[in-house]
């Protein structure tokens, strides 16, 4: 009696947690700017694609937009905004459906195991989704790969399906997955320890080969420069390493791991042999994976949500040791615990995100950033930064004169890592600056422009860079939000 009520309390937690992703989806999606500096990059750059315009340039390139993401993120908002066109929500809406898929993917992967055992994973997932906000829900690679491993652990469950199917299907996600950041065949790594014992090495030459295949298709495109990415990739290599990132990305392990353990070894005297062979093989690899991803996750920069893609594999590692236990009443009241105490530890996270959402100046700052494009139609206008945190989030609307067809040449979140990864701002940028290459720029209203002092405590635009600016452009117009600087060349 006590197993039953506690798998309809399961059932009850994992619908109420998979409701409450998708409010947070739709809420995000609605809002009209974004939470992250890097989101309008991304999108920025998808947008011009389209356009024939690359998305990797030289490390001496003039104009500072590269960013070190893999082709396929620039692909997949690239092909929504030809059909859709573009704004600020369909932007954001690949990667909140990416998110809210991944969610519906895991529990689908449980299936066979029983609601219960679905509903249990839905809970832990979406628990640890709103744990990593807003990293679990900006536009960035962690959500595709979230939903790659996701189907990887689909696939894995799904046996009947034939070793080949599912060889050419891990090359096909690992391949996607790698071509969104190049180290994301490591999460995959459990799924190929299975497959070489399961399938056999043949089946993992094929998904091995299939994925350099996947992964560089896109390469051999004109807008996709390989020689450019490994150049920055090498430039990534060098960031310094940090301690206190380490044991922030430690402590965070631990939702992911201690659910695993938990009912694995819980469950593992009455696993039936084949799975606990397969369990375990899938434990190792598991852990193997994540204490890789532990170097690159403490680097400045990055951090515990470059876990985030692990959440899959451990709560199907959970799940598996759950459903042999689901006629104990103590285990599944244990379950529900894990949950309620998973979503509880998430709360904080969640009201801190929605309090973020400043939303009457997030509509001010398009309005006003609209009404100077409308004013200034026969000018180009880009945004720039002033100088300090707070103002910041403003700049983030850029992507509404991108879409404007204005150009896009110097983007803040990029010169902050340039700056501390020692690329010195070069004389073409200075040149682009002094001969007015945009005509108008935008600095947050009150400040100095282009004098912040980024994340990690560098002068991001340098002294040199202000000079030139200073002396091309002056200030016209004060406006709410934006200070309008024209260039002193009168056209």
């Amino acid at each position: 009696m006590v197993s039953r009520a506690a798998q309809y309390a399961l059932i009850a937690v994992g619908l109420f947690a998979a409701l409450n992703i998708l409010a947070l989806g739709t809420t995000y999606l609605l809002y009209p700017g974004y939470v992250d500096t890097g989101e309008p990059n991304i999108v920025a750059l998808a947008w011009r694609l389209l356009d024939g315009h690359p998305i990797y340039l030289p490390i001496d390139d003039a104009a500072r937009i590269t960013n070190l993401y893999g082709p396929y993120l620039y692909l997949i908002h690239a092909a929504v905004f030809s059909v859709l066109g573009a704004s600020v929500a369909i932007g954001k809406a690949p990667g909140i459906v990416a998110l809210i898929f991944t969610i519906a993917v895991s529990g689908v992967a449980q299936a066979r195991r029983g609601l219960a055992v679905a509903a249990f994973t839905i809970a832990c997932m979406a628990a640890i989704v709103v744990v990593n906000l807003p990293a679990s829900i900006w536009d960035r690679p962690e959500t595709f790969m979230m939903l790659c491993v996701a189907l990887g652990t689909w696939l894995n469950n799904a046996s009947v399906r034939g070793r080949w199917i599912r060889a050419v299907g891990f090359g096909v996600m690992i391949g996607i997955a790698m071509g969104l950041k190049v180290f994301a065949a490591i999460y995959f790594l459990p799924f190929g320890l299975l497959m070489l014992f399961r399938d056999g090495i043949m089946a993992c030459i094929v998904s091995v080969v299939v994925a350099i295949c996947i992964t560089a298709l896109p390469f051999l495109t004109p807008a996709f420069e390989l020689q450019y990415m490994l150049d920055l990739v090498g430039l990534m290599a060098d960031k310094p390493d940090s301690i206190d990132g380490l044991v922030k990305v430690l402590r965070y392990a631990g939702f992911y791991v201690l659910p695993a353990l938990l009912f694995v070894g819980w469950a593992w005297r009455v696993l039936p042999a084949g799975e606990r062979r397969d369990t375990a093989i899938l434990l190792t690899g598991f852990l193997l994976a994540l204490t890789a991803v532990l170097y690159p996750a403490q680097k400045p920069g990055a951090g515990m949500y470059y876990l985030l893609p692990f959440a899959a594999v451990a709560f199907d590692l959970a799940a598996r040791g759950l459903h042999q236990l689901t006629a104990k009443p103590s285990a599944m009241v244990t379950a529900v615990i894990v949950c309620v105490v998973l979503s509880v530890i998430a709360l904080p996270a969640e009201k801190r995100f929605v309090r973020s959402l400043h939303w009457d100046e997030a509509g001010a700052v398009s309005a006003e950033i609209e009404s100077i494009a409308a004013a200034n139609a026969d000018k180009t206008i880009e945004i720039g930064i002033g100088d300090s945190n707070e103002s910041y989030r403003r700049t983030f609307q850029r992507t509404r004169l991108v879409f404007g067809g204005h150009p896009y040449s110097l983007d803040t979140s990029i010169l902050i890592d340039t700056t501390v990864w020692g690329i010195e701002i070069t004389q073409a940028t200075l040149g682009m600056i002094e001969r007015c290459a945009t005509y108008i720029w935008l600095i947050p209203a009150g400040e100095r422009p282009f004098a912040w002092i980024g994340y990690y405590g560098k002068d991001v635009y340098g002294q040199p860079f202000r000079d030139s600016f200073n002396a091309a452009f002056e200030k016209t117009e004060s406006r709410e939000y934006f200070d309008i600087y024209r260039c002193r060349k009168r056209s």
